[in-house]
């Protein structure tokens, strides 16, 4: 498995754990303000990052849904030979896609242990749960890309790949959307 590969799986392990922390501290420790790991000036700093990589999340999933993807087809028709070229050619590049996905739930699952910042708590906890739902659709995904690389090109895997891509561009548009808005309007305020 290649380190980059490892590293982003770290990066959706820790905001999964961060995440379920942040809930499980949420629920035992009523009316307690949580810990704060970070600053505000660090808040800020990892919520404008967040923000950013939200947006270029937002726009490489949707190229891979509406046009990367419908490259499988097309080499499909042509081939098996052409398509696992293709999909090797993908996955060689696929550190410019995941890194900047993983680091986006990693910003937005530690900002629930910092300062509030631009955001309200209640905004902070929707954008991260949009984030924690792209995750849970990575496993599905990830899984009919390697039945693709494995087996070749199916319609089946194809369908499946672009089901959980698509449940991962709209849950990280919507987090995009929101923390652009409620960042605005919190600095506006």
């Amino acid at each position: 498995m290649p380190l980059y590969f490892i590293f982003f799986l770290a990066m959706l392990g820790a905001s999964v754990l961060l995440f379920v922390g942040a809930l499980l501290r949420a629920a035992f420790a009523r009316g307690k303000p949580p810990p704060r790991l970070l600053g505000a000036a660090a808040a800020d700093i990892v919520q404008a990052l967040g923000l950013a990589l939200l947006w270029i999340n937002f726009g490489v999933g949707w190229l891979l849904y509406f046009n990367v993807y419908q490259i499988h087809v097309d080499m499909g028709a042509i081939g098996n030979e052409a398509f696992q070229a293709f999909t090797r050619g993908y996955t060689r590049r696929l550190p410019i896609v995941v890194l900047p996905f993983g680091a986006a739930c990693l910003a937005w699952a530690l900002s629930l242990w910092g300062e509030p910042g631009r955001y309200s708590r209640r905004a902070l906890w929707a954008i991260t749960a949009l984030c924690l739902l792209s995750i849970a659709s990575t496993p599905w995904a990830a899984g009919a890309q390697g039945d693709m690389q494995e087996q070749g090109f199916t319609q089946a895997a194809y369908e499946q790949l672009q089901a959980a891509h698509l449940v991962r561009s709209l849950a990280i548009s919507a987090a995009a959307v929101w923390a652009l808005v409620k960042g605005w309007r919190r600095a506006g305020s």
